[in-house]
Order: C-alpha cells, then structure tokens, then sequence
C-alpha cells in the first residue's frame, strides 16, 4: 500500500492543476459572456452610424476598428476574485456576412448588426485577450483543493454491507446503536480467525461484549495456526463463564505439545489438559514413559505362558513408591508382566485419553506398535518423542 506521504502531494498538485484550469476557463468564460452581453448592447447602432456610407476595403474600415480597438484596448476585469488582471479585445474581422460559428474562426467574440433597415445582418468579429493573476489563481485553488483533500480524508468511509449486519446483529443482543458501530469497527479489524471465535462466543451467558474483544484483539488469538485451533475449540467446549475461562482455554491452545505426568496428582497433563487416571493404569503409563525416556521405549509383550517377572520390578518399585494398589503389587509379584495385564492397562488409558480429548486429539498421544516377525508378537511404546515426554516427581 502506497504511503500517504507519498500520494498526498502528488495528489494536490494534479487536483490544485485541475482546479486552476477550470477556475481560469470559467473567469474566462464568463467575462467573455458579460463582455458580449455590452458590446451587443451598445455596438450594433454605433457601427451602423459609422458604416452606412462605407466605401470599399480603403474606406472607413480601418479607422472604425482603430477607434474599437482603442477603445477595447483595457479592460478591466471584474468580479470578488479576479483572477484576470485585464483583458483586451481585438476586430478580427469588422465586416462579415458569412455564417460561419465564432467557433472555428477563433474568435472570442461575436456582435450582430444591420445597416439602416435593409434586412441584410452583418457581423463583427472579436478576439479577446486576457492576463492571469497566476499568484492569486494558484493560491486560491491550492487552498480549494487541500480542503477537498481534507474533507476526503476525514469523511467516514461507508459502512461495508459485512459491517452493516454486524451492527444490526449487536443490536439484536441488545447493544445501543452508538455502542455497536464501535464494536463493530473493532470487529473489523479482525481477521477471519477472530471473527469466527466471536460469532461462535458472542452472546454467551455471563460474558461481556468488552471482554470478549479486548480477548480476541491479543496478538496470540490472532496468530494461532491451524493445529492449535482443535485445542482451543475443546477448551471452550467445557463452558465459558467470564474472561478467565477464555485465558484458560487460550492457554491450553497455545499450551506445548507435550505429555506431562504429575506423580503427586497422579495426573496426566496431555496439551495442557489434566486428565486424572484410575491409579493403575496411570501407574501404568508412568511405566512406559520412563522407558521411552531412558531408551528407545520399546517393550515387546511377554509370552502367553511366560510373564517377564523381571521387568515387572521397576513397575513394582514404581507403585510401592507413589501409594499404589496393594492387589496391583502383589498380583505383579506373583505373576510378573503378563500380555494381558499390559492391553487391558492400555486400552484403560487410551479410553480415558479418548474421552476427554477426541480420537483425534489423543492419538498422538497414546501407543505405537511394531509386530515381532520372529516371535508374532508386538512391541509397544508411547508415540510422542522423549523430548516431548516429561515427568513431574511428587
């Protein structure tokens, strides 16, 4: 978009140019018209005096239109703004009997008149000659045309037809009209995004229309991309009772994409959301984090007929740590890990992840799986990279 600064000037002088030669024409104009006007009062029985008698091309022509043109040879212009400083006219042609318009002969200047009571109409020629008072034209057209720029630039746009039922629609929540046109120019300014989100909020019980702009005009609800909207669309989904809960729903979309495990609430906190888990299956979970946090995070499912009673101790020590469930331990102590026990534990937890976020939301979050081509079975592991995983001690 070009700069004021830039346009502006240019635009004054084109329009200051424009305004000088239409206010040079019209003074022009009009002086030639009340010139005529006179002269067609006043000339026509003087030249017929003069004329009745005349000789041929050597008779008293030349003396009738030196005396006119003596006569024409200053005449001052009239008028509240005279841009013309004097004018002058000159007989271009003292006789003529042909009707050929003003026009394409050049002349300013035209008086009709006959000789005696012959029905025979002569015609007399004028040009008018005129100084322009460049100063004053300038100046006063300059003047004209920075305050027709002004007035273009402070007159109000019209009003969009989007911003016309914008306003009636803050009318129809009850918003008084003077208010809704203010509202509606902060709307629009928003970009597709925040008018979304505010046709979606606006209008909810227990939150004002005040808050609700002055939280969609924060840089961060402008400029969020396409995978933080999901979040934010859930957030909002759980209630908005007031401008706290809108900050609340803005952080957990905005929030890092990470699996966080808070072992004192014995919490999941998945994209900023805590998800409380039954204590087993988050046990569980925690389980498989620490191994994806200190290898690759692979864990191949026991045999049928062999739980793996060795890698069921740093699950046990895990459990007897944080307060887990006395059944829990000892069933893992007599047993070990057992396939079974692992996939019903991770179904637990991709239900309760699926429930409160959506398949589509959770499944980053929950369980990959590769399958064993010597043995059948599979290996599973979170699917989120370790540095996305983080363990919060108690």
């Amino acid at each position: 978009m070009v700069s004021p600064r830039r346009w502006l000037p240019l635009a004054w002088c084109v329009l200051t140019a424009l305004l000088s030669g239409s206010a040079y024409w019209y003074a022009r104009a009009s002086f030639a018209e009340d010139l005529s006007r006179q002269l067609q009062q006043q000339l026509p029985q003087r030249l017929a005096l003069a004329l009745q008698n005349r000789l041929a091309n050597n008779g008293p022509q030349p003396w009738v239109i030196e005396q006119l043109e003596r006569d024409l040879a200053s005449l001052p212009a009239a008028g509240h703004l005279p841009l013309l400083q004097h004018c002058r006219a000159r007989v271009e042609q003292l006789i003529s009997e042909s009707a050929v318009p003003p026009s394409s002969r050049g002349e300013d200047l035209v008086v009709d008149w006959h000789i005696g009571d012959g029905d025979l109409q002569e015609r007399t020629r004028f040009s008018l000659d005129c100084d322009t008072n460049w100063p004053l034209l300038l100046a006063s057209q300059g003047t004209l045309a920075l305050l027709l720029i002004g007035c273009v630039w402070l007159w109000p746009a019209p009003l969009s037809s989007a911003r016309r039922l914008q306003i009636r629609a803050l009318s129809g929540e009850g918003v008084e009209p003077k208010l809704a046109r203010r509202l509606s120019a902060r709307i629009e300014q928003f970009n597709a995004l925040q008018r979304e989100l505010f046709a979606k909020l606006c209008g909810l019980p227990g939150l004002a229309l005040e808050p609700l702009l002055n939280w969609l005009a924060k840089p961060e609800v402008a400029t969020m991309d396409p995978q933080q909207i999901p979040w934010l669309d859930l957030a909002l989904r759980n209630g908005i009772e007031g401008p706290q809960d809108l900050d609340r729903a803005l952080a957990i979309a905005l929030a890092p994409v990470h699996l966080q495990f808070d072992c004192k609430q014995l919490q999941v906190i998945v994209h900023g959301i805590p998800i409380t888990l039954a204590k087993t299956p988050f046990f569980y979970f925690l389980w498989y984090a620490r191994r994806r946090l200190t290898g690759d995070g692979w864990y191949l499912n026991p045999p049928t007929s062999r739980p793996d009673r060795d890698g069921a101790e740093p699950l046990i020590a895990l459990m007897e740590e944080l307060g887990g469930h006395n059944k829990s331990i000892n069933d893992l102590r007599e047993h070990g890990l057992r396939a079974k026990t692992l996939d019903q534990n991770r179904n637990k937890i991709r239900d309760e992840l699926v429930s409160a976020l959506g398949e589509v939301l959770a499944e980053p979050y929950l369980f990959e799986s590769r399958r064993d081509m010597k043995s059948g079975r599979y290996s599973y592991r979170i699917a989120l990279d370790a540095d996305r995983v983080q363990i919060f001690s108690p």
